[in-house]
């Protein structure tokens, strides 16, 4: 059986179903938030909230690159079962792979220090959630542009965490039990991608040849950098500021980047959906790929605006709404970071769907690798001096940045015109 192949409107298919994505990653966990703030307390939302940010950077790790690499290359080869076949065994090994290196950094890490030691039952149950994303291939998916598969299998396996964290979790001494429903949901949604890949028949299983597994990591290897770039600018800003703040500023902090967060995933089901299809575009039909980034522009100025004027206005109504009033002061970090998803939305439109696309990896890079430097240098004294505040305005201001550089190079390179795309 060859590989599925896109149909008529996929793209349209595409962006519902990471729609339905983005409900199970941000909506759904909005529903039991209100609950969870109350019975733990801010002190153990935030060291639950700390165990995740150490957990999303293991996962960071496993991911490696292949989010963007893997993806654009199933995305250029959607017709070759076999070469799919290659590029699915040798990136999941690869993952495996580095999953074996997360244990071996993680587990010494936290043993050894004294700051860690003392919650390392919540880091183990952390690192379930770490495992679910190593099992489910869902760069497969979306360079196939079979999204309403990982769709449907993440929204059912995620609800199935509502229930059980209402009944489980009682008080403080149950924050393990939130990262362990959140975690084993992942894992049983990576099970049932895989089940659904050899009822398929998507792939030929077969251990990967050490050339592609070399060919996988050395394809990756340039967008990881780019993932590490980016993550020192977000998740490490949390990370420092649980750090020096303490859990009670994290938790401040980490419930108003939860209702940013679910603010910006309304711009995720465009981007995602966008990537493969502008990833094939680029190389096939430049005017219709012009078009199609034009298009989406006009949607991220609109959807990400009236998100983050929402945001603004409503501060201090969801947070007394979803925090109640232990969490108010998060309502002023919250306005500070309201901004965010247009602006966030802007960069991923120029740099991963445009930039990317037209091979302009080393100047994407360079771009993030500033403003990791920028936000390395501005966190601790921004975090000591204001804390969950001087947080959020460390990473308003390195998202400013980052936007604006990458509008100057694509307008310095004429991309933001039709005629380069043309010509391609």
């Amino acid at each position: 059986m060859s590989p599925p192949q896109p149909r008529t409107s996929t793209l349209r298919t595409n962006i519902a179903a990471m729609s339905a994505i983005q409900i199970g990653n941000y909506v759904l966990p909005l529903i039991t938030l209100p609950y969870l703030t109350r019975v733990l307390g801010a002190e153990m939302f935030g060291k639950v909230a700390f165990a995740q940010i150490l957990a999303a950077y293991l996962v960071l790790l496993v991911d490696y690159g292949f989010s963007w690499s893997a993806t654009r290359a199933v995305a250029a080869h959607r017709n070759d079962r076999d070469r799919i076949s290659s590029i699915f065994t040798a990136t999941w090994a690869a993952q495996w792979l580095l999953l074996t290196l997360a244990i071996a950094i993680s587990v010494p890490t936290i043993l050894l220090s004294d700051r860690l030691r003392p919650d390392t039952w919540l880091y183990a149950a952390a690192f379930t959630s770490v495992i679910g994303g190593a099992l489910f291939p869902i760069w497969l998916l979306q360079g196939l542009e079979r999204l309403e598969v990982a769709a449907t299998l993440q929204l059912v396996t995620r609800t199935l965490a509502l229930p059980a964290i209402f009944l489980m979790i009682a008080g403080p001494a149950d924050g393990i039990w939130v990262l362990l429903i959140n975690g084993m949901t992942s894992i049983l949604g990576g099970v049932a991608a895989l089940a659904w890949l050899w009822r398929e028949r998507v792939v030929r299983w077969a251990w990967p040849a050490w050339p592609t597994l070399l060919d996988a990591f050395r394809a990756g290897g340039p967008l990881f950098a780019s993932r590490i770039s980016i993550s020192l600018y977000t998740t490490l800003v949390p990370l420092i500021l649980g750090w020096v703040a303490g859990p009670v500023a994290l938790g401040y902090f980490h419930l108003a980047d939860k209702l940013r967060s679910a603010g910006q995933a309304l711009l995720s089901p465009l981007s995602q959906a966008l990537f493969p299809r502008l990833s094939h575009l680029a190389n096939t039909d430049g005017d219709a790929a012009f078009q199609l980034i034009r298009r989406s522009a006009v949607a991220t100025m609109l959807i990400g605006g009236m998100s983050s004027a929402a945001l603004w206005l409503l501060a201090d109504w969801l947070i007394v709404l979803l925090g109640g009033m232990e969490f108010r002061p998060a309502a002023a970090i919250l306005r500070i970071l309201a901004p965010l998803p247009v602006i966030i939305g802007l960069s991923n439109l120029l740099g991963v769907q445009i930039m990317l696309p037209r091979g302009l990896n080393a100047t994407f890079n360079g771009i993030l690798m500033t403003a990791a430097a920028t936000s390395l240098a501005l966190i601790w004294p921004m975090a000591a001096q204001w804390g969950a505040e001087g947080a959020a305005a460390t990473i308003l201001l390195v998202e400013f940045m980052v936007t604006l550089c990458m509008a100057a190079v694509l307008w310095h390179k004429r991309l933001l015109k039709p005629d380069a795309w043309r010509a391609s």
